[in-house]
């Protein structure tokens, strides 16, 4: 009798982690797949820009086509005079196209690997955006904000030099090079003075639970900040001091 209690009781306890595991797999897949509608979705929106040159969506660093179509509809919005980017590619792209466009405007792109910023020039170029984008190498340094040290920016005369920044998009440094801290938390100790009354901070990755960690911080650091989250396949949130 007390073999058969103990059988009884393993086989319900495998049925019940193999039901677990059942479900964790179907929500793993209806998770990419709404990620790839996203994406799809995004792509619709921005087919417009491949028509004269062929965005270079995907890869590890890439922004994906959903963020960006909130992107380009941000700028579309506000119509931002200066722009600081943290992290250049395809976003450095579609914001340089959406101030061409309006015929006024710079860009002012970071990137903390020289290669990377030099493949960003080549599409920069490759666009004609050179009047209103300019990609600049900030290697990183040890740096000391609010208490803690980071890997950051080195920051470049011209962007030290800024005041009234319109839009702050927030999507370096890599996760990668500190995996358990928030290595992106200093855009806000270092360019929350420099930004205009009307500023938009735009934050790529934002499912992410250190980027969670660093908006919490910020609104801890800037409680005039509201958030405003963004459905999108690597999550984004916008944002703004409530005014």
């Amino acid at each position: 009798m007390a073999i058969a209690v103990v059988v009884a009781h393993r086989w319900k306890t495998e049925y019940f982690a193999a039901q677990r595991e059942g479900l964790a797999q179907v929500t793993r897949r209806l998770e990419l797949l709404q990620d790839q509608i996203s994406e799809t979705q995004g792509l619709v929106q921005l087919v417009r820009f491949d028509d004269r040159y062929p965005m270079p969506f995907g890869g590890g660093w890439a922004l994906t086509a959903d963020a960006g179509a909130v992107l380009v509809r941000e700028v579309a919005l506000r119509r931002p005079r200066v722009v600081v980017e943290l992290g250049s590619g395809v976003s450095t792209l579609l914001v340089g196209r959406m101030l061409k466009e309006a015929g006024a405007g710079k860009l002012y792109s970071l990137d903390h690997d020289a290669a990377w910023a030099e493949r960003t020039r080549a599409h920069v170029r490759a666009n004609g955006l050179e009047d209103f984008v300019v990609v600049l190498d900030a290697p990183l340094t040890r740096q000391r904000h609010d208490g803690e040290e980071y890997d950051w920016y080195n920051l470049p005369d011209p962007v030290q030099q800024l005041r009234d920044i319109d839009l702050l998009v927030v999507d370096g440094p890599p996760q990668s090079l500190n995996p358990h801290g928030i290595p992106r938390y200093p855009a806000l100790p270092v360019f929350g003075p420099k930004l205009s009354a009307d500023a938009l901070i735009y934050v790529d990755d934002a499912k992410r639970p250190h980027e969670q960690r660093m908006i919490e911080a910020w609104m801890k650091l800037d409680p005039s900040l509201g958030k405003w989250m963004v459905q999108t396949a690597p999550g984004t949130c916008l944002l703004s001091r409530a005014r």
